[in-house]
Formats: structure tokens, sequence, C-alpha cells
């Protein structure tokens, strides 16, 4: 049987503004017969009576509901026994500040299923932001790139540009580059990732018109202005030696592989990096590196993919949007707010879509409407096989009905640390 499903109110900061279902798809399942419940929120990019007009019935909180869909994970103490929530968890890499939301689920008996692992066939993900973090990520480096030249007196078109939460549309935002374009300014510029991300910023620079160049034209020492986007093969290589395995390096990760970014250290200015990373694989700027290399380190760097301490080591926080940058100190490894010719400055926003609130729902909600009516006539009472999901939402779903999914059991070694340093941390 049907069942209504509640659009959650976004509190992790005053920038989160999406949603994940838009008053237009509200509509779309109002029409097919299914209820939408909308708890009420004075920030979301969507007004209230918007959802109104689309059929949606407000309500003040979601302690009533059973299924309760969201952006970003929900405060643990408002999960209620029974519920199923859909949203992106952080949880999948046994993030340490999030085991407490995991144990939670575990512990009401509730159901968790994150954006995250919805994928097809090929593993790539059906459901995501990543094109709207490269957009926005691309824009907010270069902005600031514009910001760093200025102190030292050097005029750049760049220095039209505002941060991207100052356009209030991505129509809007393109109009403002091809007002600038093309670059002439001859910025080099490297992309490392080649995913959805990495899409966003190669619009943002093909919309500059800046020229594609390759990797191997990079290591020739081409001239600005261009941009090249290193494949795995030009961001990776074999130790000791042999062909560079996609398969295997996906594996093996770093016990057989190790970055090869130091033979393009000195030829470019700008760093883009889109590329996923865990601590399996093999990073890209280590602390003895950029020791090594200094004056060959990038200027500026948009570290988009932004894991703290990760394959970019001088990430050292995440920035945000209201204090979008710090310079990095490659001798004492300690980062000052701010850009300045200190070291290389790095933007490393950790909610860069939310800077394109409208466009970003828009699209996402668009990506998650056909899975909507599953989600909203599951049957929860049988085994999460029977449950009625197909097996790409099956896929998903990381806590069913109080207990971790096959797929997701490794989480409990992750829940066993958390527990023990907490109960140290209470003995101390």
């Amino acid at each position: 049987m049907a069942r209504s499903i509640t659009i959650r109110r976004e509190t992790k900061n005053k920038w989160e503004r999406r949603t994940p279902i838009t008053p237009n798809a509200v509509r779309s399942l109002r029409s097919a017969g299914f209820e939408i419940d909308v708890e009420s929120s004075a920030i979301r990019v969507f007004p209230d009576g918007d959802y109104l007009a689309a059929g949606g019935a407000l309500v003040p909180d979601c302690d009533q509901s059973e299924i309760v869909v969201g952006i970003k994970e929900p405060n643990p103490a408002l999960i209620q026994p029974g519920q199923t929530h859909l949203a992106f968890s952080h949880t999948i890499k046994g993030q340490p500040y999030n085991m407490p939301l995991l144990q939670k689920f575990l512990d009401v008996g509730a159901t968790l299923i994150d954006y995250e692992p919805i994928v097809n066939e090929k593993g790539q993900r059906l459901v995501a932001f990543g094109r709207f973090a490269g957009l926005a990520g691309a824009i907010d480096t270069l902005w600031l790139a514009g910001k760093k030249l200025q102190l030292k007196g050097e005029k750049s078109p760049l220095q039209s540009l505002k941060q991207t939460h100052e356009y209030a549309s991505l129509d809007e935002l393109r109009g403002a580059l091809a007002a600038i374009a093309p670059l002439a300014q001859p910025l080099r510029m490297l992309v490392l990732g080649a995913g959805n991300v990495a899409s966003g910023v190669i619009d943002i620079l093909e919309w500059l018109g800046i020229p594609r160049i390759s990797g191997a034209q990079v290591l020739n020492g081409a001239e600005g202005p261009w941009y090249s986007v290193l494949d795995f093969a030009e961001m990776l290589r074999r130790k000791g030696g042999g062909e560079f395995s996609l398969d295997e390096y996906f594996s093996e990760g770093a016990e057989r592989y190790e970055g090869r970014l130091e033979e393009y250290l000195g030829k470019f200015d700008v760093l883009l990096n889109t590329a996923f990373w865990t601590a399996k694989y093999p990073r890209q700027l280590t602390q003895a590196l950029m020791r090594e290399r200094k004056a060959d380190l990038p200027w500026m760097i948009g570290d988009i993919s932004c894991d703290i301490d990760g394959s970019l080591e001088c990430t050292l926080d995440a920035s945000s949007i209201d204090e979008p940058d710090f310079t990095y100190n490659v001798d004492l490894r300690t980062i000052s707010p701010g850009h300045s010719w200190e070291g290389p400055t790095i933007m490393a926003i950790d909610n860069l879509p939310c800077e394109l609130p409208r466009d970003a729902s828009e699209y996402f909600s668009a990506c998650m409407l056909p899975f909507l009516p599953e989600l909203m006539t599951m049957d929860s009472s049988k085994s999460l096989a029977e449950s009625g999901l197909s097996e790409t939402m099956q896929r998903a779903v990381i806590v069913y009905r109080g207990e971790l999914t096959e797929r997701f059991r490794y989480l409990q070694q992750h829940l066993d640390l958390a527990a023990r340093k907490g109960a140290a941390a209470v003995n101390a």
C-alpha cells in the first residue's frame, strides 16, 4: 500500500538550502496518487507556498513520518523507531564523526538508505550532485585565484568574477564567464579526475574558452593559457614498472601504484582536484614531496574532493562558503586563513553544490523521481529481498530494520572502534 513521504528540512548550516524533491516533483507524485508531506523550512530554496501549491501538506516535524527524505544526514536524536531515512549519511567510509548516527539506526530498528550507492551496473552513480560541486568548485577557485593575483597588483579578467553563491542561477553564471571569454591570461590549469565532478570543472573551463591540451603536452612545457585533464594512467604509475591496469589499481590501490603528480610539478599554476580517494589509494601531494619541490608547487589549489589529509596532504581542513580559502605553509605544515603568497592557497569547501541550490535541486530531484514510487510502496514488514525495492535500491540500503545489510557489514568494525574510543574517553 502506498504511504506518504516527508521532505525533511535541512539544518546542517545556513547554506544548506537544497531539497531532494522539488515542487514540480511533488506535483508529479501527487498526480500518481502519492501523498507528500513537507517539513516547513525558512531557508529552503523553494518556499513552503510552492509545495502547498503543488499539492504537498506542511507538517511541523517528521516524528510521525514513515519515510523521511533529506539531503544531508539527519539529526540522530530525531530518528524514530521503524522509520526509513534517505540521505547522504556520510557513513560508508566508516567516518568516525557519524558512527553515533549509524548506531542510532541500529538501536531503534530504523532503515537507512544512502544516495551514494545508488549506481548502475557499471558502478556509475545515478543520483548525485557531483557536476554542481565541479561547477561551483571551479568558479570559486578561479575567483580566489583572481584575488590572489590582486595581492601582487596583477590585473586579471578573473577579478570580475564573484563567488558562486552570488549568482542567482547557472545561466547568470555562464553569462559572467561569456563576458570574459576567451580567457587570454596565460594560466596553466591541471584537472585530476574524470567523473561527474570533473565534468562540471570542464564545463567552466570550456565556457571560458580555454584550450584543452594533453598530459604529454603538459610534460613538454606547453605555455598557457590551457587546461589538461589527467586520466588514471597519466596520474598513476605501477610500482616497479609495468603496464597500467585499471582493474589492478582498483583492487590493489597503493600496494601496487603511486602518484605521478611530481612529474608535472613546475609545469602548471592551478590544480583542480576532483579525483575520488580513500586511504586504500596513493596520495598525489605528500608532505615529503611538497618540501622537496616547494618552488614548483601550484600557487592555487581547488581541492573539490576535499579529503582531509588525503590525496593532497596540504588539505589539513575543510574551508567554508563564508571562509573559502586558506594558505598552506610547507615548512611548518600549518595553514593560515585567506590567501597569500607564502604558499599554495587552497579552496576546499565541503558543501559546494549549496552555492547553486535551485539548479542543483532541480537536477537531483529529476534523478531521484523514478526511484520514489518504489520507496513509497516498499513493504518493510518483509525481508529486504522481498520488500519490493529494485536491486538498484536494495544495494543502497545500509541498515534495514535495525541491522546492517550484507554489503555494509564491514561498518561493524568502525562502530566497534567508535564504541571503544567512547568508553576510553569516559574512563579517562
